[in-house]
């Protein structure tokens, strides 16, 4: 039985759909999607938040509730920030979010009230995971326990303007472990494919060189190159002393007078809902924010 897998649906907090199916549903506004046999799915029709909103036990945390139905099969709805600090506010380590004054962790994990209570609407994107029926063993069990097929796939789709919209397929048993930055991004790739820069501003090459902190060999130092033509970024960096992570492919995003920079390969450990760099122009000088450590991460240096 697949870990990861059951890491997503949160198969411990399923209950039989027996129960479930006697729960009054509440007028929906939402667009439903076929499945299979016909049968239609509204993914935030109340009836399927029966067993209520929870906070599952991984290393990135997000609300989240779970539905099961031997007719339709097994989905999660995830609530996924719009920014770093939305989605910093359910983690156990953050000293002003929701576990900040916890005294039981796994009690506040399940309270479903108050959980659905902090979701701001405008704040998050809603993402569904969906492994239909026909991609299931039922194993038994007053649970209704069972087990993903070995061909089994997972189809995600987003909520917006009130309607679900097909965002991608995966293998169930290859879904990765850190599925915040998965689903992030599955979200960017939808929303910014649409968004493109017309504007010349920005293209060229932009380097720029930063020291980070003492060694016992010398400063350690990062340089960074990047190649621009409209949202089409690369990075390339040079290091000493330091980690070379997330170099590659990034998508530029023209924004308020500036080139915000998204990550857009494949590394998950990169990928983060805000952007990864800020560019601004000043006459005929460009700046940037986000590059070295801490003494200069938030600072706007000027690029070469």
């Amino acid at each position: 039985m697949n870990k990861i897998f059951f890491i997503i649906i949160a198969i411990v907090t399923l209950q039989s759909c027996n129960g479930q199916e006697k729960n009054k549903s509440q007028n929906s506004k939402t667009t439903e999607i076929i499945v299979q046999n016909h049968n239609t799915i509204n993914f935030l029709d109340a009836k399927f938040q029966a067993t209520g909103f929870f906070i599952p036990d991984i290393s990135n945390p997000y609300p989240t509730y779970t539905y099961s139905d031997k007719k339709i099969g097994v989905f999660s709805v995830d609530f996924i920030g719009k920014t770093d600090e939305n989605q910093y506010f359910w983690n156990p380590n953050n000293s002003r979010g929701y576990f900040s004054k916890s005294a039981n962790l796994e009690n506040d994990a399940q309270n479903s009230k108050a959980i659905k209570n902090l979701i701001k609407e405008n704040d998050y994107y809603v993402v569904a995971s969906y492994l239909p029926v026909k991609f299931i063993t039922y194993t038994g069990g007053e649970d209704g326990e069972f087990e993903p097929k070995q061909n089994a796939k997972t189809t995600f789709y987003l909520y917006e303007k009130n309607k679900w919209k097909q965002i991608g397929e995966i293998e169930t048993l290859k879904i990765p472990e850190d599925l915040l930055a998965f689903e992030t991004n599955l979200i960017q790739k939808e929303v910014f494919k649409n968004l493109k820069n017309n504007s010349s501003t920005y293209d060229g090459t932009h380097s720029i060189s930063v020291e980070t902190e003492a060694t016992t060999t010398g400063m350690a130092s990062i340089s960074y190159k990047f190649d621009i033509k409209k949202n089409n970024v690369i990075l390339s960096l040079n290091t000493y002393k330091e980690s070379n992570l997330c170099e590659g492919k990034y998508i530029g995003i023209e924004k308020d007078n500036q080139l915000e920079i998204y990550y857009s390969g494949d590394q998950l450990n990169c990928v983060s809902i805000d952007p990864k760099f800020l560019i601004k122009k000043d006459k005929t000088q460009f700046y940037i924010k986000g590059i070295g450590g801490e003494a200069t991460n938030n600072e706007w240096i000027m690029m070469q």
